[in-house]
């Protein structure tokens, strides 16, 4: 290699890494991964987030990150370049629709129902030949799993929050909560709920949550980010769940 292509090398680099806080950051309440605790944003996908940029000189502004409804941080990330949302469990259907840094963590979403009411689902068939009703969020995994497993809107409800969705759940306004399985039952152990009292009815999705990135941003960001993740996977270094 001559001294001129080493020299381009190690400028473009460098330059790469730091055009890094060109990027937007869009987040939600989804704990363990992204929460909001004492006026601080937390949570695993959060600390990875960090370890990714100070791996390439840049401390993250916790603060700047911006904490939205998952509709309108979606809607916001499919819609602006530079902008990157998470944490986001990565589908078929939705894989066209990003570009994905990760995986940040295994995703599992499911039913959930409370035990007394003993309800038994094998399929999305069997829920949709029952008068069952669910509640999920807009645009969230559970709420497009079941509209393109055929269940009627008639049957869902739509929360404005999870913890919403939780309370509808816990005082039985619905039958059945589709969420993230580790995430709702962070939130029903955190609001003071006996967690024996709940259970899992029905694996809807078992997808990887990543770092879902608008279409239109620098291919060459998104490569570092990615690079950056696996080299501290296999360092040994990557945060994990607390």
């Amino acid at each position: 290699m001559s001294r001129w292509l080493l020299l381009c090398c190690l400028l473009t680099l460098p330059l790469q890494a730091s055009e890094l806080a060109r990027l937007n950051f869009i987040t939600e309440e989804y704990p363990p991964y992204n929460y909001i605790s004492g006026q601080q944003l937390k949570g695993s996908s959060v600390d990875i987030l960090d370890a990714i940029l100070q791996h390439n000189g840049q401390q993250l502004d916790r603060a700047a990150v911006r904490v939205l409804p998952w509709a309108r941080g979606y809607d916001t990330t499919l819609e602006y370049p530079n902008t990157v949302l998470f944490s986001t469990t990565r589908t078929r259907t939705r894989d066209g629709m990003f570009e994905w840094v990760g995986p940040l963590a295994a995703g599992r979403v499911v039913l959930l129902a409370r035990k007394d009411k003993d309800l038994q689902l094998n399929s999305l068939a069997d829920l949709k030949a029952s008068d069952y009703s669910v509640v999920a969020l807009r645009e969230d995994i559970g709420a497009q799993v079941l509209l393109e497993g055929g269940i009627p809107e008639s049957q869902l409800r739509i929360a404005v929050s999870n913890v919403s969705a939780m309370n509808m759940l816990v005082m039985d306004r619905v039958d059945l909560w589709a969420y993230g399985e580790d995430v709702a039952q962070w939130l029903l152990k955190e609001n003071g709920h006996d967690l024996a009292q709940f259970e899992s009815v029905l694996l809807l999705t078992e997808d990887p949550l990543y770092f879902a990135i608008n279409r239109d941003t620098d291919a060459e960001l998104i490569q570092v980010m990615q690079d950056t993740l696996d080299q501290l996977r296999t360092e040994g270094t990557l945060p994990q769940i607390d």
